[in-house]
This record gives structure tokens, C-alpha cells and sequence, in this order.
């Protein structure tokens, strides 16, 4: 993790590539990434998707993170990522907070602070994705609001001290742990 301005700088791992409708899932117990399913409809991810592997989000797995890039970067390579904010989910009840940043590494993207610096279409296809995303499964998806980049950073720090704190526990102990402590956080 480093920082520059007031951005944070991370290491992320990719699942799955942009235009891509095989859903990789990283296990954090094998340290392998598998294939989880294909998704059932038409869409495809709109950008390259992965995780933080320092942090565990409230629903038990690692903190996810789209990368906006011109490329699509296969699973398991690590792309380092400034993030420019996030947005809020609640997928299948369980709270699913999406990063969102800019491949850090490549200079026609040296100017992107904010989720502002993004086209305004680009946010749009990445709500749209996510919500509908799950329906042929009959899972109810709830997109929240996009949030800044300060919102962003508490929440990587946030989800830095759960997995510290957490990481070792099974998820759905987790989950019903969490939902004990912190019954805000599951709520759409």
C-alpha cells in the first residue's frame, strides 16, 4: 500500500477480466483461484475485477476492487490500483462494497483522482452490471450510492483491521457474527 495525494495505492489481485462471464472466486484457504460458475445472463464484467487480499469485507471475503483499464489482466496477476472511491452494495443480503480504481501504472491514467475523472456512462454500466447481474439466479442485488475516495480509504481500512482481527474465522461464522455486532452493515 502506498499513497499519492490523497489516493490510496494497492496490490490487487484479478479474478476476472473485463468482458468476461466466467466468475472466478478466490479461496482464501487454498490460496487458489476457481471457477465459481458462469454467469447465467448476457452481461459480462464491464472492467477487470479482483480483491485486496488484506482485507475482508463484511461478507466474509476479501475486499473487492474494480480496476478501470484499457487491457483485461487475466486471474492472478497483480495490478497495482489507485483507488478513486467505491460503491455500495448489499448482494443476496450480505454487504458487498466495491472499490473502484485506475490501473496506477499506466500514464494516460495519471490524472484520475476521482470517481469524477471516470465517464459518467462507465459508472453507469458498472451499477447496471451489478444489479442486474444475479437475476436469472433469483438473487436480489441492491446497488447502493457510489462513494469518494475518502469513504473509500475507511473503508479499506476498515476491512484491513476485520481481516486481522477475523480472517481466520469461517465466513458464515462471520457473517452471523458481524450481523450480531453490526446489524447496520447488512441493511439495504
Amino acid at each position: 500500500m502506498t499513497s499519492k495525494k490523497n489516493n490510496l495505492v494497492v496490490d490487487v489481485t484479478i479474478e476476472i477480466p473485463k468482458d468476461s462471464k466466467t466468475k472466478y472466486e478466490y479461496d482464501r484457504k487454498s490460496g487458489k483461484i476457481r471457477v465459481d460458475r458462469i454467469l447465467f445472463g448476457a452481461n459480462a464484467y464491464p472492467q477487470n475485477y479482483g480483491f485486496i487480499p488484506e482485507c475482508l469485507d463484511w461478507d466474509g471475503d476479501e475486499l473487492d476492487v474494480l480496476v478501470y483499464a484499457q487491457q483485461s489482466f487475466q486471474p492472478g496477476t497483480i495490478v497495482p490500483t489507485r483507488i478513486l472511491g467505491a460503491m455500495e452494495m448489499i448482494d443476496d443480503g450480505e454487504t458487498d462494497t466495491k472499490l473502484i480504481g485506475v490501473i496506477d501504472c499506466d500514464p494516460r491514467f495519471a490524472n484520475k483522482t476521482s470517481l469524477k475523472d471516470l465517464p459518467e456512462h462507465t459508472l453507469k454500466e458498472i451499477k447496471n452490471f451489478f444489479e442486474t447481474y444475479k437475476l436469472l439466479q433469483n438473487k436480489k442485488v441492491i446497488v447502493k450510492d457510489f462513494k469518494d475516495t475518502n469513504w473509500a480509504i475507511r473503508e479499506y481500512n476498515e476491512c484491513v483491521q476485520l481481516m486481522k482481527k477475523y480472517g481466520s474465522m469461517d465466513k458464515a461464522h462471520f457473517i452471523k457474527e458481524m450481523m450480531k455486532k453490526y446489524p447496520s452493515k447488512y441493511k439495504a
